[in-house]
């Protein structure tokens, strides 16, 4: 069968023989998902046709048995599962996506799948939620970007996205109406495209960036406006500033340490107090995990509030059942130097793994320098060598 692995951020180095697995998928695990309000819940999705949900145990570091029972299963879907993407807005709303070329838009508390979405010609390759959780943005394999509205299942938009045969992926720009694509041309090329999410019948934006066969994975950060784009099987990681319906290119982080997969704190688990504006977390090989952080250089240690506007509070605006009855809300939001007073916002667990002030700091690598022609929009975000921690050495 399937697993995964749940590693608390204090736990560094190389874990023991007997680490606990979380165990119970018949097929491979494909997607992980950890939900925005409850640092203790995770949803998984396998090759075995179905999704589940977990709470992380409390007495995780010292179990030495797997996690074999899962809070609840999703099943239903044909064939296997994809991805699983947490609403942003409604609490237990979760989309899951199959290869039986549809996404159902479950109701976790209840259990129920409360829409699914068709129309797919191939299979779904990637999906994100709009900012309200009103909508979500779909790729799929027939070369299609579709704009659904995920509770009258309905297709809002439809439009002709990258020609290539390989993967494309979608991202929407926070709160804007606008969403980035990339993916692939005909020639190979990899290329982003910005849309206007009122009308795909053509990209406002087409940007080539290299010729490679690594996908793009697009990661948007609405407080500073920054698009980030990694290759996948490359160590690049480029940063752009979205403006006026442009992507200024600012620069890039590289490693020779290839990346095959990322993950991204939200914003309230950030370090405010040194200015980090993302942390990644780098799938380097199949037994290294490496946080990477990005920090805009500041001399002042006061709160900088112009990087830092109000983030997500991990805190529903709504349950579920007003989600499906039509309500709609903006995300409820923290003002950061809340987390600049008080370390970063753990929420729900009623015993979180991690006190705020137990977080280790992240091991960084240096990008290249900004170039020197580059316009001063905004600060752009540097990465600097944090030291490793000196050994505690046993006096004798």
């Amino acid at each position: 069968g399937g697993a995964f692995c749940v590693v608390p951020l204090s736990q560094v180095g190389k874990l023991r023989g007997d680490f606990p697995l979380f165990s119970a998928h018949a097929g491979a695990v494909l997607d992980t998902a950890f939900s925005p309000f409850d640092d203790d819940i995770i949803a998984s999705a396998a090759e075995d046709h179905t999704a589940m949900i977990w709470r992380v145990p409390e007495d995780l570091l010292e179990r030495e048995e797997d996690v074999t029972e899962p809070l609840l299963k999703l099943a239903g879907h044909g064939r296997k599962v994809g991805h699983v993407a947490w609403n942003p807005v409604a609490e237990n709303v979760l989309a899951v996506s199959s290869s039986d070329y549809t996404v159902k838009i479950w109701d976790v508390a209840s259990g129920q799948a409360r829409q699914t979405l068709q129309g797919f010609k191939d299979n779904v390759l990637s999906m994100d939620w709009s900012h309200d959780g009103a909508l979500i943005a779909a790729t799929c394999r027939d070369k299609k970007l579709r704009v659904f509205d995920a509770r009258s299942g309905q297709i809002v938009q439809e439009g002709a996205s990258h020609q290539g045969i390989k993967g494309s992926r979608v991202a929407w720009l926070g709160s804007e109406p606008r969403l980035v694509t990339t993916g692939f041309a005909r020639s190979s090329d990899r290329e982003v495209y910005l849309w206007d999410t009122a009308s795909l019948e053509k990209p406002l934006l087409k940007q080539s960036i290299d010729m490679s066969s690594g996908m793009l994975m697009p990661f948007y950060d609405a407080s500073t406006n920054m698009l980030y784009v990694a290759g996948k099987g490359d160590g690049n990681i480029r940063y752009y500033e979205y403006e006026s319906d442009k992507l200024h290119y600012l620069s890039e982080y590289q490693s020779s340490e290839s990346q095959r997969g990322l993950g991204v704190m939200p914003k309230r688990g950030v370090d405010v107090k040194t200015c980090e504006v993302m942390r990644f977390f780098k799938v380097a090989s199949n037994s290294l995990i490496e946080p990477i952080s990005f920090r805009v250089p500041r001399k002042s240690e006061a709160f900088q509030n112009d990087i830092y506007p109000p983030a997500h509070a991990g805190k529903a605006a709504m349950t579920a059942e007003e989600y499906f009855a039509g309500q709609t809300a903006e995300p409820v939001t923290v003002n950061m130097e809340t987390v600049f007073n008080n370390g970063p916002l753990i929420v729900g667990g009623d015993a979180p793994h991690i006190a705020a002030s137990a977080a280790p700091p992240p091991a960084v690598i240096v990008p290249s320098p900004l170039a020197q022609s580059t316009p001063s929009r905004s600060p752009a975000p540097s990465a600097s060598p944090v030291p490793p921690p000196a050994p505690v050495v046993a006096e004798p």
